[in-house]
């Protein structure tokens, strides 16, 4: 499985003098089908290694997990991670990139864990 290159594509497109919008309707859908191939490629290689046995119920809840939950869990500790750094950012210099850089990747490795398990 292989998602478009929007790189390319976006390159192409201002060098002809294409229109912002269309640019960034490219770039929504290459983001589209990254989730959608992960999304897949999780599901077939989980069958694959005989680690899930799914029928049409497990594969609709595997859907739904992934399209509905995994994103709301993302805005959830999103949301927490951008109150942190806010909080942190009052408190010390507005430009500490050692907090910053601290609570991104602390927030971006605890999504990934959470939604993980």
């Amino acid at each position: 499985l292989a998602a478009t290159d929007p790189v390319a594509v976006v390159a192409l497109l201002k060098s002809v003098g294409a229109s912002d919008r269309l640019t960034m309707q490219i770039m929504g859908e290459s983001l589209l089908n990254d989730g959608t191939a992960m999304v897949l490629f999780t599901l077939f290689f989980n069958m694959h290694m005989d680690w899930v046995q799914y029928d049409a119920a497990g594969i609709l809840s595997f859907f739904v997990q992934m399209t509905i939950c995994a994103p709301l869990l993302g805005l959830l500790i999103g949301t927490i991670g951008y109150l942190w750094m806010r909080s942190a950012s009052r408190r010390h210099s507005h430009t500490d990139v050692t907090i910053q850089t601290s609570v991104t990747v602390v927030v971006a490795f605890l999504a990934f864990y959470l939604a993980e398990r």
